[in-house]
């Protein structure tokens, strides 16, 4: 085993001020999501909000045809080489507004061909729309991670959610309902975007249009990538789908809160993930071996705080959600206090899901990623009929935990294989 470290002082340094950036704007802008969040989730009641999350959950599920794999092709091209980066968006560009519109299509289509109500039919119809924003806010967004300028990803996203919320709770305050909360979502959306590539022209002239072109050597990470953030995306947002389709808006809505407090604090992995990917591209492509003991001892410490965490969170779980929502919530306390075990793993397997990723070795992870939603959706159904929403719950976490012996196993396997360990 070598001794070389796996990642040294100053690209530790360097990560956690990515980090830093992206995490102080996450914080700001889940305190003004959570400030909104509680005010919307008191005036609409648990159906009615039930009602906005599956409209939500359900657009979302449709982010997989957009093509977003360019978007991590596009991070680790770029972060190797700065220059090419121009070129790489003009030969994915055209590709990503044909997979925008099919997804949007796909999506209306489908709402009609479920058994939803016509009025959720209808909104889900109109929140297609944000599938433009889905598909181009990561793919933006990695000029600004590819140059390690994070800032601006985090000023645009404390402002999306200024204007998010603070035009819901006047509009509520009004008496205008969900409609106007799905207008605003669409507009706060387009502010963040629109400024997000303004800005991207400092470092990067993004064209906006090119002539269409098919480069294999994009196309099949791409490919993968997309795969594997489809497994992924299933992970996160069948658990409401199922639940509107077996249960209840009301149950969707009890269920929405817990699911919304993990999902904000699944954010601080995707950050962490997020700022240090470029480090974890440029640690393989200038090392033949590193040390596994490092890449173990970084994620236990990972592991030891997030489980820490979780489980002090645990203890609190049903005060914490009285505090925030009141008592006609109080059912999301036993949900949450399971939940909150989800975001503790996510944030154990970081540098393993990186360290995959970042030496090529995607279709390896694609292997065992879809194993989670797989088995999710017979455990959800199984689970729901037997404990309700609480079920769904117990789901999630057992497919979670799963994970880990997988993760750690293949990245393990394949270091081993190519001689870097």
């Amino acid at each position: 085993m070598s001794s070389k470290k796996f990642i040294s002082s100053s690209q530790i340094i360097r990560g956690l001020k990515n980090t830093s950036y992206l995490t102080i704007g996450n914080i700001i802008s889940q305190i003004i999501s959570l400030v909104g969040f509680i005010y919307i989730t008191r005036l609409l009641g648990p159906s009615l909000y039930g009602i906005y999350a599956t409209v939500t959950a359900f657009v979302g599920l449709f982010s997989l045809f957009t093509f977003t794999g360019f978007n991590k092709v596009v991070l680790r091209e770029g972060s190797k080489d700065i220059g090419n980066m121009r070129e790489i968006y003009k030969s994915t560009i055209i590709i990503k507004y044909i997979f925008t519109v099919l997804a949007i299509i796909i999506c209306i289509i489908s709402a009609f061909l479920s058994s939803y109500p016509l009025r959720i039919n209808l909104y889900i119809s109109l929140v297609s729309i944000s599938l433009i924003y889905t598909s181009f806010n990561g793919y933006i967004n990695s000029v600004f991670i590819a140059v390690e300028k994070m800032q601006y990803i985090s000023f645009f996203h404390i402002l999306e959610r200024v204007v998010f919320v603070s035009l819901s709770i006047l509009f509520l305050y009004y008496g205008y309902g969900l409609t106007s909360l799905f207008l605003i979502l669409i507009f706060s959306h387009f502010i963040q975007l629109f400024g997000l590539y303004e800005s991207s022209k400092k470092f990067i002239d993004l064209p906006l249009w090119s002539k269409f072109e098919i480069d294999k050597n994009l196309i099949k990470p791409a490919i993968i990538f997309t795969i594997f953030g489809a497994a992924g995306l299933l992970k996160n947002k069948i658990d409401l789908v199922m639940l509107s389709w077996l249960g209840t808006p009301y149950e969707v809505g009890i269920y929405g809160v817990s699911y919304k407090l993990i999902r904000s604090g699944l954010m601080i992995r995707g950050v962490i993930a997020t700022a240090f990917f470029p480090i974890f591209v440029k640690i393989f492509q200038n090392r033949k071996k590193i040390s596994w003991y490092s890449l173990i001892k970084y994620a236990s410490l990972l592991g030891v705080i997030a489980f820490l965490g979780a489980s002090i969170i645990s203890l609190y779980s049903e005060n914490i959600i009285l505090f925030l929502f009141g008592a006609e919530y109080s059912e999301s306390g036993e949900i949450f206090q399971v939940l909150v075990f989800w975001l503790a793993i996510a944030v154990f397997t970081i540098p393993f899901t990186e360290t995959m990723q970042a030496t090529y070795k995607e279709m390896d992870l694609l292997k065992i990623v879809w194993i989670g939603p797989t088995l999710n959706i017979f455990l959800n159904y199984i689970l729901y009929n037997h404990f309700g929403a609480i079920g769904i719950a117990y789901s999630t976490l057992i497919t979670r935990l799963i994970y880990i012996p997988l993760y750690i196993g293949m990245t393990y396997w394949n270091l081993k294989k190519d001689g870097r360990i």
